[in-house]
């Protein structure tokens, strides 16, 4: 940081301060100041810091695989799948009660009756993705295998103003611009082809990727002093007034909270969210989350009670955690679904978080506190009404017409019942039942519940003749008939909600004593725990009721700095254990845990996860090795080993490698952490200059 003397006038009038509500607190601590000044001017005191950086960042996928999140790295892509359509149940009790006058036999079930293809021509017709099935005309989509998983420019710019002894403005303003150089999928592609992708935010599901906006229903600016567009981010990590006088330190603003020890583990990092746009969760491990956590506007307050006792509080706006958009290169929802995003239609961008942390140290021991309530960042997901009235293709003789003519008998037309369902007939959707249950395990949900779910909950769906099925093969038939009906894929609407919670923390280190020298002098200790009682999850079936479960989860965590050699600075090692009761480490419920194509999964008790790290720089710094690893015992291995090179004080260069194994030893991949990043292998470069 460059310190030099400015007229802060310059900087104290621009719009991004009226905005953030700073600027009428710097006025009334300035005028305080300059109240008790000796007659020289108040801002010949004023000081200024100023510095950044700016650095390309580039991420070379060395897997076979692309995200199969995404329609271009869809495992179904390009491969044809067998289907057979079956006589809805309640559309023979249509046919033989309302028209007929013949009550419909019980007996009847999605297993009992193949529609013919004399009735309906389509009726066994292939899933293939892209392609609508009462034609068989078109292109399939396509697979792909891109080279780059991330490209981006970022530039940052700090700028401090030291007002008085008391009195300073921080500000961080970052920069990023993603060029969009990857064989990405475009969904005017499928225009054609079942009338297009209709439904959601148009911005996200019906164009090209957008990588930075994130957008909820009915607010295109959730979060407060960020400014987006397809391919670039503009936001302030940080832009607060700090207040620090004695034992008192104040900051008021937009601000990121870190709390807690652990590398990859967040137990007692409870304030902020994190931003998942940009590089997801594989930045390198040992920055811990620095770039990760979403600003939010608010209040903290730091009081050292004594000189062993420090009380820290803060109120803040709630922020949810911010996933990336479909089809952008580590989103993580399927794109077969469209997320209807609550956060402003629910209220929540009103609402407030608050906590308080109490930290103390008594000889070699530590001690922590911390109590919060919050809204859960992650948000809790569930089936919606699409909205989106669009009729099922009414081509001769295909399915969709047999429906759309009985619906017609009953004064009501089948997009308009459609609307009122979780799903829209539309390309970029799922094809084929196998697709469904393959991406419910991956997704870690329960492929014959979550149909169920859909349509016993949403009266309309049973309007338009879906019904409860008692089996896998009932799905698979009903699965199958409504695709075909809908001209060949069904996509589906989810909505995502935010939960109140209370969540209670304690931490504990302790610094041992040993040989000067040895492995157990100066090893430091730490341990945490927290507890939230009746936390809410996404239902294993996307049901309207979230499940919920007391949570705790617990991380014990062992550092120490040993000098291997006395010509190269210490070695410092980490080494991590986590045990988590009810969930994984990403937040999802571990009663969705493993499933596969052919069975609902049956979950499991507890997960557990070992971290080991280490840093060894070399002689003035001018190298840093680096090496972490997270293993989940069940099957999945995530290895970063990294080296950092600085030929200059100007000059960075890292490079760090990302191995990803999510089914070690042949294991089922949906009972494990890490299968869901499965195909992230990579090798990341950055290049910096500061100034």
């Amino acid at each position: 940081m460059k310190s030099i003397k400015r007229n802060p006038k310059r900087f104290l009038g621009k719009q991004d301060l009226v905005k953030s509500g700073l600027l009428a607190a710097i006025a009334v601590f300035a005028s305080a100041a300059q109240a008790q000044d000796d007659g020289n001017s108040w801002w010949d005191n004023v000081d200024f810091s100023l510095g950044g950086f700016i650095r390309p960042e580039v991420a070379v996928s060395t897997s076979s695989d692309d995200n199969p999140a995404n329609q271009r790295g869809n495992t179904f892509n390009e491969r044809s799948i067998a289907r057979q359509a079956y006589v809805p149940p309640a559309l023979i009790g249509t046919i033989t009660q309302d028209v007929l006058g013949i009550p419909l036999p019980d007996t009847n079930t999605w297993t009992t009756l193949p529609v013919p293809t004399l009735l309906a021509s389509d009726a066994n017709s292939p899933g293939v993705r892209g392609i609508d099935s009462s034609t068989n005309t078109g292109s399939p989509i396509r697979g792909v295998d891109n080279k780059f998983n991330y490209q981006i420019l970022r530039g940052e710019l700090e700028l401090g103003v030291h007002l008085n002894s008391d009195l300073t403005l921080i500000s961080r303003l970052r920069a990023i611009y993603d060029p969009g150089w990857y064989d990405d999928f475009n969904a005017h592609s499928l225009d054609g082809v079942q009338g297009g992708i209709s439904g959601g935010i148009p911005s996200l599901y019906q164009g090209s990727p957008d990588y930075f906006d994130y957008r909820v229903e009915g607010d295109k600016h959730p979060n407060p002093l960020e400014w987006t567009g397809k391919n670039y981010q503009v936001y302030f990590p940080a832009l607060f007034l700090e207040y620090n006088h004695g034992p008192l330190n104040v900051r008021i603003g937009n601000q990121q909270i870190a709390w807690g020890q652990a590398i990859f583990f967040r137990v007692l990092d409870i304030v902020d969210g994190l931003d998942l746009r940009r590089h997801s969760l594989l930045d390198y491990a040992q920055e811990e989350f620095s770039d990760k956590r979403v600003p939010a506007l608010g209040l903290r307050i730091g009081y050292q009670l004594n000189d062993d006792i420090l009380a820290d509080a803060y109120v803040q706006k709630f922020q949810p955690t911010v996933l990336g958009n479909p089809n952008t290169q580590y989103n993580i929802i399927p794109v077969a679904f469209t997320v209807h995003d609550m956060y402003h239609e629910g209220g929540y961008e009103n609402k407030l978080n608050y906590g308080l942390r109490l930290k103390g140290s008594y000889g070699q021991w530590g001690f922590q506190a911390v109590a919060a309530e919050r809204y859960n960042p992650d948000g809790v997901y569930r089936w919606t009404q699409s909205g989106v009235n669009k009729d099922l293709p009414d081509t001769p003789g295909s399915l969709g017409n047999l429906v759309n003519t009985t619906m017609a008998l009953r004064g009501k037309t089948s997009g308009e019942v459609l609307a009122g369902t979780p799903f829209e007939a539309s390309p970029g959707g799922v094809y084929s039942a196998q697709e469904w249950f393959n991406y419910a395990a991956q997704v870690r949900l329960d492929g014959i519940n979550g149909l169920n779910a859909s349509i016993d909950e949403f009266p309309d769906s049973q309007a338009i003749y879906a019904s409860h099925v008692d089996n896998y093969q009932q799905a698979v038939n009903e699965l199958n008939t409504f695709f075909i009906a809908a001209g060949g894929s069904l996509r589906g609407h989810i909505a995502r909600d935010y939960y109140r919670e209370q969540v209670y923390g304690l931490g504990a280190s302790y610094v041992t004593d040993g040989a000067p020298g040895s492995i157990l002098d100066q090893l430091i200790i730490n341990l945490e725990a927290s507890y939230t009682p009746n936390k809410k999850f996404t239902s294993t079936t996307l049901s309207q009721k979230p499940i919920t479960d007391n949570s705790v989860i617990t991380a014990l965590v062992l550092e120490k700095y040993y000098r291997f050699s006395e010509s190269f600075p210490a070695t410092y090692f980490v080494l991590q254990y986590m045990y988590r009761n009810v969930d994984d480490l990403f937040g999802r419920s571990l009663k969705g845990y493993g499933g596969t194509e052919e069975k609902i999964p049956d979950g499991v008790h507890g997960a557990n996860y070992v971290v080991f790290a280490f840093q060894q720089p070399f002689p003035n710094d001018v190298y840093r090795v680096g090496f972490a690893t997270l293993y989940d015992p069940r099957g999945s291995i995530l290895v970063q080993p990294g080296l950092k090179w600085k030929p200059s004080g100007a000059w960075t260069v890292e490079g760090f490698y990302s191995y990803i194994n999510g089914k070690l030893g042949g294991v089922n991949p949906n009972n494990t952490l890490l299968s869901t990043i499965d195909f992230a292998d990579e090798a990341t470069i950055r290049v910096t200059y500061q100034f």
